[in-house]
Parts: structure tokens; sequence; C-alpha cells
């Protein structure tokens, strides 16, 4: 079994402050005449730093009989050369919602040879969210003071889990390259442990071997790391890093060996445990499932009933790292749970009311890609439902307040799931979807006077991921946050518009459609001579595009999802206003996309359509990349596209 400690924030930062009032200082290794007088990275020419040294060690040892206990430590040391690499003296420390951090220590050293420690009142713990919105895991972050060029930073940190289920290694640094990276792991004698290696074929990972008396002893290393470039649209940080991953695989006790996780159906069974034991506590979840969706006929009507009252009664940590800690009624009391908790109270009440559910665990896009071929529990990031209807499946998650429900995220779509089905786990895909499935389309209409003031109402209408992540972004915001971050919507970065009469759906309902709809005013500038102006009939549309500026990728380019993107605008000119001339109408259609626009005139009222829609959402060669920056490239060149009009 697993022991699970879900540790609060503010016990982690009560913890950081005793350490470091209580502990021992830290070792440190003497510093090198050649580090001291390193000037340049030698595998990255230009760069600002370079990781002299990432070290780390992880032990799994029983303390006791049957328990157990991991403790990672890591020590880096970094060289600063110029002023660019400054930024790598704000460093940040990331962990799984149960990975206890309890030793924090640093220090710069000055090209003088003078010695600053970290501030251990500097040191802040919360949450890290990564690409995408609802997805968190637990954050540290510190500064190292008076940093220069010609520095070097080191520092260390200790963490620890209850049991032998460590989490994995990463031998990168994010955004620097590194010079040695090395790993030393050691797992007690009663315990059988699977390391798999995600190396690359320019990064391999040395091994050795040996028995001592604490155990199994393991020595990784890798050199000569070079830089993860942060690129738009790129893969997660951790699908190009190099890594280990680990699984208990055999327990030895009284003389026996018994499994633990020699195939996925081992990971289903020790789900399924930890759903029995969050049941052993369950009378007011039974009792809330009967009340709410026991008399409702239609088994569609029962599940889109509870998922709306989860998603609005308990509020989601959005902390990531699956595990079930707390009993159905703990969580239910609390009215605050892991995303995990909120998806196995969806699946527990379903059952209840006879509504045939699971879940279903999976590794996000904005995570890692799942290594189907090797068992581990760490590799997922999420659970999330499936209802099995008789039409079909659908998939929900009931953590996430902004997403409908049948609607997920971007984040959890286009991956593999595996859902839990007792001691079994059954392949589980969630599909990417289609442009259709990820809609917006806006509808402007706006008459423009002869002293060239506009006014005119504007609606827009959202489907799909673009309006769960506004949802999230408004929901919990006050209503006069609300109406600022609305008018910013609606002004489409034009200062001088004044937007009024605004009105939304309740944003805590996600049943209802997003509809948004205001009143605009402004005074039309982009004059090209005397009684002459230009007149940009794509509203905002020309800023939702990708910017691709660079001829050469590093990584592959991932977007997020399939999308399509409509606006049609009609002006209605005022009779003295003349139309000199229309954009050209334009089609583009390809592997990746499609784009249009076009303007008809009927009398003084303008017409203005532009589609654009991305249907290949994974670019894995440079080839592909600069085919997809000239289709964009395209799309900006056709946007600056305008009327021209002339008074008369």
């Amino acid at each position: 079994m697993r022991w699970k400690v879900y540790t609060p924030l503010l016990l982690l930062v009560l913890a950081l402050s005793f350490y470091a009032t209580s502990a021992a200082a830290s070792d440190w290794d003497p510093v090198t005449d050649t580090e001291k007088a390193m000037k340049v990275n030698p595998i990255d020419p230009g760069a600002g730093a370079v990781v002299l040294f990432k070290r780390g060690r992880i032990d799994v040892i029983e303390q006791t009989s049957l328990f157990w206990s991991t403790r990672m430590q890591t020590y880096v040391r970094i060289k600063i050369f110029n002023d660019a690499g400054r930024d790598s003296a704000n460093v940040s420390v990331q962990a799984f919602k149960d990975v206890r951090l309890s030793k924090i220590e640093g220090r710069t050293i000055l090209p003088s040879g003078e010695i600053i420690p970290l501030d251990s009142s500097k040191v802040f713990t919360g949450k890290a969210y990564q690409s995408g919105k609802k997805f968190a895991i637990l954050q540290t972050s510190f500064t190292f003071p008076s940093v220069v060029p010609g520095a070097i930073i080191e520092y260390q940190v200790e963490q620890t889990q209850d049991w032998f289920y460590p989490s994995p290694w990463i031998f990168d640094t994010e955004n620097i390259g590194t010079l040695d990276s090395s790993l030393q792991v050691t797992i007690g004698p009663r315990l059988g442990m699977s390391q798999y290696p995600l190396d690359t074929t320019a990064n391999k990972i040395s091994i050795q071997h040996s028995e001592t008396v604490q155990g199994s002893q393991f020595n990784f290393s890798v050199k000569n790391l070079r830089p993860i470039q942060s690129e738009p649209y790129s893969l997660p940080f951790r699908d190009l890093a190099t890594m280990i991953l680990f699984t208990p695989r055999q327990l030895g006790f009284g003389g026996d060996v018994y499994p633990l996780i020699m195939k996925w159906d081992d990971v289903g069974t020790e789900v399924t445990r930890e759903f029995n034991e969050m049941q052993k506590n369950d009378k007011m979840a039974r009792d809330k499932a009967k009340e709410l969706a026991g008399n409702l006929p239609d088994t569609r009507k029962k599940a889109e009933t509870l998922y709306k009252y989860l998603q609005q009664n308990i509020a989601s940590s959005d902390l990531a790292g699956v595990g079930l800690g707390r009993t159905a009624d703990e969580a239910m009391s609390s009215k605050r749970a892991n995303p995990d908790e909120v998806n196995a109270l969806l699946v527990f009440m379903l059952k209840e009311v006879k509504v045939d559910a699971e879940l279903v665990l999976v590794a996000t896009q904005n995570w890692q890609t799942l290594i189907r071929g090797f068992p581990n529990f760490s590799q997922f990031s999420r659970i999330v439902t499936r209802i099995n209807f008789k039409d079909g499946p659908v998939f929900a998650d009931p953590a996430d307040p902004g997403a409908s429900f049948g609607e997920l995220p971007w984040f959890d779509r286009g991956v593999l799931g595996l859902a839990v089905k007792g001691s079994k786990v059954q392949e589980a895909m969630i599909p990417a979807g289609s442009p259709e499935d990820n809609i917006s389309s806006m509808k402007v209409t706006v008459q423009v006077r002869k002293d060239w003031t506009a006014e005119g109402d504007a609606e827009v209408e959202l489907k799909g991921s673009e309006a769960i992540e506004l949802r999230d972004d408004l929901i919990d915001m006050s209503p006069e946050k609300t109406e600022k971050t609305l008018i910013d919507f609606f002004g489409y970065g034009h200062s001088e518009a004044e937007v009024s009469q605004i009105s939304h759906p309740e944003f805590r309902d996600s049943s209802q459609p997003l509809v948004l709809k205001a009143h605009l005013k402004e005074t039309l500038t982009n004059e090209l001579g005397p009684g002459e102006l230009l007149l940009n009939p794509w509203m905002d549309d020309q800023y939702e595009r990708p910017l691709f500026k660079a001829m050469a990728r590093h990584s592959a380019v991932k977007f997020n999802n399939p999308e399509k993107r409509v606006s049609t605008s009609t002006w209605q000119l005022a009779p003295e206003i003349k139309v000199e001339q229309l954009p050209k109408d334009v089609k583009v259609e390809n592997d990746l996309g499609g784009f249009s626009h076009s303007c008809a005139q009927n009398g003084n009222a303008v017409t203005c359509t532009r589609t654009y829609y991305l249907k290949k959402t994974f670019l894995q060669t440079n080839v592909e990349y600069l085919n997809a920056k000239k289709f964009f490239d395209e799309i900006a060149k056709n946007d600056q596209e305008v009327m021209v009009l002339k008074g008369q």
C-alpha cells in the first residue's frame, strides 16, 4: 500500500522556517580553480550561464518493519558568465503534492571569493501553474542575492516521501546547459525497484550497479546536456528531458516475495484499493447522490446533475499527481479536494444511482507523454471520469469549474488514458476533437458616420477549450475586475474604444452557452489622407495566430487543439461615405488548416467574413515547421488588408 501525505502550503512554509533555524549547515564542495577561471559555456558558447554539476541522491530505505521512506537530495552548482545569465539566479523547485520539502540552502560565491548565504526569508512556496489552466504542482521559489558576471551560485534541496514510490529524476535544468549530471540511488535489500532510463540519441545515460550493506546501489550519469530551448508551442519539458522513472516491483517480507507493480493491471489494483478506502466513510456522499439524482429517470440527466453539483460545490486544489488520500465524506464536508478526489466522488456517486462510470488515469498534454511500456504511477498527472452511456462513452472532469459536461480542457484531450476497472486497466483514448469542437464566433454590426465615429454591437460565442479557459479566468473574479477584463476583451486592443452594456451568462454555470455581448463606440483614426480612411474589418482576429519568427526549431511543434475561428462584421456606412477599395478575396487550404476572408458590398453596407481553422496539431520536422510558418505569415499579411473609405 501507499501512505499519502498531502501537506498544506502553510505547513511547507513553516517547515522551511523551522529548518532554517534548526538544521545544520550543508557541506559544500570546494570551488575549483577551473570553475573560477571558466569564462564561456563550452557546450553552448554565448550562453549566459551553465550548470557545472547537478547531483542527486535517492535513498529508499525501510526505517522499521514495513515503514519505508524515500529521501531525495539535490545539489546544483551554476556559473554565471554575463548579465543574461543572471536569470539563472531565480530558481524554482517543483514537486508532486505528496512530496515534503524539508531543506533548502544556497549561497552566492562572488568573483572576489566573498560568500553570501541565501536568505531563508526569501524562500516562497506556492502553486506553479503549467501551460494551461487548472493544473498545478507545488513550487518553492528563491532568488540568489548579489549575482554578478563571474559569480557561482549553488543550492542543496532535500525532499521526502513516505513509502517507496520515488518521483522521477530529471538530469536537465530548464533553459540552461549542464556539464555533468549524476544520480546515486540506493534501494533497501527487501525491495525490488525497476528503473527506466529515458535518454536520447545525444544524451546517453551511463549506469553502474553494485550491492552494499544498505541494499542495491545504482549510479547514473550524463555529461554535456545542451539546453532545452523554450520555444513557442514546444513539447513539455519532461518530454524533452533526460530522466529516470522508478517503479517498485517486488517486496520481500517474512521469507516470501510479494509482487507490487509488474504490469499496468497492478496500477489499476492499487487505484481501486485507494478508491475502496475512500468509501469507508461515505454516508454523506451516498445520501447526497440519492437526494440529487436518485429519482431522475434518465442516466444522462443523473450524470449531469451530479457533475454540476460537484463542480459548483467542491473546490479543486488543481494539484497534479494521482492519489486518493481522504474518505468521500471528508472531501464532501471540507468542500475542497484534489482533482482526483473530485473525480472519484463523481464516480462513486454515479455508481450509487446506477450509472456506469470509472476513473481514467491520464498524463496530460502539458505534463509528459505516457510511456506505455513501463507501468508506473508517477507518469500520471490527473484522474478524469469516463461515463458509459448506451450511445457511447463521455469523458468529464468536474474538478475544472469552467468545463461543460462532456467537455475537457485542451490538456486532457488527445491523450491515452487508462480506465480502471477493478484489478484491470483498459486503454481509453480521449479524442483530441475537431475544429468544430473548439469554435470562436464573432458577429459585429457597426454604423460608421460621416465624422468617422463608429458605433454598434458585438456578440461573441465560445465553445470548447477557449470557453473553458475564459470561464476559469473569470469565475472567481470580483464584479469590478470582471467588468474591466471584458472591456479589454471587447476593446480589441484599442485603448480609445468605449465598451458598454456588457452582458454574459453566470460563469459558474458551465451548462449555459458562453455568449458575450457588448455595445461599442469608437472614433476611427487610421487616415490615408484628407477625407480618406483605412478600415481593418477583421477586428481582433489578426492577433489570434501563432507567431513563428525563427527559421529553425530545436523541438517539435505541438498546438493545444484543433480549432476554428469565424468573424463576421457588417459596416453600415453613412450616405456621405464611399467605398474606394475592398480587400481582395483570399482562400488558403492545406493539410495544416485553412484561412479565407472576403468582403461584399450591398448599397451602403459592407459585410466581411474571416474564417481560420487548424486541424493538424503536431509538427515533427523542420520542413513541417517552415511550411506552418509560411502559412501563418500569409495569414498575417492578408490580415493587414483594409477597406479604403472616402468621405464625399
